[in-house]
């Protein structure tokens, strides 16, 4: 992983210097944005994107993978000084320089497909298309809808579909998903830092919102069962270990988030309880001992930064098992949202009102805190069946999975399973597309398509320069 770090700096650096060499020779190169420096690191991101994608790497998965994450990041730095939205080039470039590499993979590389493959593409296509088509919402969002519904999405299937076939394919996806999980956890600390003082404010719940640590949720559920995979196969140091919990629990303990505590704790104890020796007593017990013995120093700390308040804010209530059970199925708050997408879902239960279309038809958000009302207001009954359908695919596929080698896979499906209740309970999150926002992604539909990957092939060998030159173009 060291040589893999070294690498992408190595990279950053000469996007950098490729930006700001330019820039001496066009002064104008760095003025649109709200400064010079912002100007400089949202280029020069792009070219990263160029020089990781289109230059010699055994790594390149990698630069794949991490391509939606790091997107996200450009895309809150880039705030409102860039133009904001899913019709936005700004914003939809990096996915435009993917899907150029894509395609040009695959004319250097033969593609093989299954019949099957064909098809789900094939109806992805036509169901995304005609849902895209009838949205009320379809000027704001065309661009983004192209991109990476009918584009991104699909081209990210196929080229799993040849990466898959490579002997070290396992390996590879758990270090890099392990990579991704701490570049994302670091980010997110790193926002929640700076936003804490965006425009004066030292509200953290605002603070939330800005960083949308509740929807990088969602992300970390999917990403864990590949650090504990990377975690197992390379026998790394408790204090690794450590250190992804601290990032996680973190992570929740920053999203004030009822949804987060009620399921990331659990997900986590289940994780680990399945993960033989991911978690010694030994290291657990001088923790718990450094927290009671320092407890009125980290209260102090809490109460000046008035975590307490916040905390109180959203659990206060909260204070027996009872009580968190009757809150579980009312923990996204949003029961007059639901109402509302289900009334919305009776005036076209059969095809629903098209891609996007709740931002405009709803009261502003940009999906209904739930995926099952959201599908059905959206996409009506034809695309609850085609999506559920999806995931039921591979939850059975997962399970079986599971049978054949339990001790890796079980990881996969309970994260799947996590990952459903958090969608339908905290919000959907999926393909963010909203006609007027910072940040568009489709960072989930990728790394679910790791989970179903990552078991298919199992650890099939395949030798050769053909292979090679596949999975290290």
């Amino acid at each position: 992983m060291v040589g893999l770090i070294t690498e992408i700096l190595r990279k950053l650096l000469l996007a950098i210097c490729t930006v700001a060499f330019s820039a001496y020779l066009v002064p104008a190169l760095l003025t649109f944005g709200e400064s010079q420096f912002q100007s400089l690191v949202v280029f020069s991101f792009y070219i990263y994107c160029i020089i990781s994608l289109f230059t010699y790497s055994r790594h390149k998965l990698f630069y794949v993978l991490s391509l939606p994450v790091l997107t996200q990041f450009i895309h809150i730095f880039q705030k409102y000084s860039f133009t904001t939205g899913a019709n936005s080039g700004w914003r939809l470039l990096p996915f435009i320089i993917l899907d150029v590499y894509f395609i040009d993979f695959f004319v250097w590389n033969k593609t093989f497909f299954s019949q099957k493959n064909r098809l789900f593409i094939f109806s992805w296509i036509i169901i995304n298309s005609f849902f895209l088509l009838i949205s009320p919402n379809l000027e704001r969002i065309i661009g983004g809808g192209i991109i990476l519904y009918l584009l991104s999405l699909p081209l990210f299937f196929i080229y799993f579909n040849q990466t898959t076939l490579a002997h070290d394919f396992r390996v590879e996806i758990e270090k890099y998903l392990c990579l991704i999980f701490i570049i994302l956890g670091l980010g997110t600390f790193g926002l929640v830092l700076v936003s804490a003082g965006y425009k004066g404010s030292d509200n953290l719940l605002v603070t939330r919102n800005i960083a949308d640590t509740n929807v990088t949720m969602a992300y970390f559920i999917l990403l864990w069962p590949f650090v504990l995979l990377y975690s197992l196969r390379n026998k790394v140091s408790h204090l690794f270990k450590m250190g992804m919990l601290t990032i996680f629990l973190g992570t929740v303990a920053l999203s004030f988030s009822r949804g987060a505590v009620l399921i990331v704790i659990p997900y986590v104890l289940v994780s680990a309880l399945c993960t033989k020796g991911f978690i010694s007593f030994k290291w657990i017990v001088p923790v718990i001992f450094l927290v009671l013995i320092n407890r009125s120093t980290l209260g102090g700390l809490i109460e000046n930064h008035d975590l307490a308040y916040f905390w109180k804010l959203r659990f206060g209530d909260l204070n027996s098992f009872s009580s968190l059970l009757t809150k579980l199925e009312s923990i996204s708050g949003r029961a007059e949202i639901h109402q509302l997408a289900y009334s919305l879902f009776l005036k076209s239960p059969i095809i629903g009102h098209g891609t996007q279309s709740f931002e405009i038809l709803g009261p502003g958000y940009r999906e209904a805190h739930s995926l099952w009302f959201t599908l059905l207001a959206e996409q009506g009954i034809i695309g609850v069946v085609y999506y559920y359908g999806i995931f039921l695919a591979l939850l059975l596929f997962l399970a079986k999975s599971t049978l054949k080698d339990s001790r890796k896979n079980v990881l996969l499906l309970i994260s799947f399973l996590f990952y459903l209740l958090f969608n339908h309970t905290v919000g959907s999150v999926f393909v963010i597309l909203p006609g007027n926002s910072i940040t568009i992604n489709c960072i989930a539909p990728v790394i679910l398509l790791c989970l179903y990957f990552y078991p298919e092939r199992g650890e099939k060998l395949v030798s050769g320069p053909e292979m090679s030159n596949r999975f290290h173009p």
